[in-house]
């Protein structure tokens, strides 16, 4: 048989109607019987809902307190800022003022220069000497 007659054949028997023979073979769809099958206890999930939910409130209070305890001054968290050229600041709160030791605030750091390597490392009126910084001449 060629190729064209397979093809032929098959097409014919793709669209040919159902006998009754193969009819009776189909049967509908049937809803389940047992709907009492799978019943949920809302109660009992409630509960383990709420259980959850006091477990989640908890572990919170406990977060919020650590995240106190690490941002309150002198905590692990808390970033240093320079609020202006010489004055620098915390995330606490806490200030120093830099130019009373005769140095500028560093910007990476946040924190009040200890050494100099340029004049411009220090406060206005003071001026580089070998490593530090120390008052302008008058």
């Amino acid at each position: 048989m060629n190729r064209i007659a397979r093809w032929a054949l098959l097409a014919l028997l793709v669209s040919a109607p159902l006998s009754a023979q193969n009819t009776a073979a189909i049967r509908p769809m049937v809803a389940p019987t047992n709907i009492n099958a799978v019943q949920i206890d809302y109660k009992q999930q409630w509960e383990k809902e709420r259980e959850k939910n006091q477990q989640l409130r908890s572990e919170n209070a406990n977060l919020q307190s650590q995240l106190a305890e690490w941002t309150r001054k002198g905590g692990s968290l808390v970033h240093a800022y320079c609020e202006a050229p010489t004055v620098s600041v915390n995330s606490a709160g806490a200030r120093n003022d830099c130019a009373a030791s005769g140095y500028g605030c560093e910007p990476v750091s946040g924190l009040c220069r200890t050494v100099a390597r340029s004049s411009m490392d220090c406060a206005p009126g003071f001026l580089m000497d070998v490593d530090h910084c120390v008052p302008q001449p008058r």
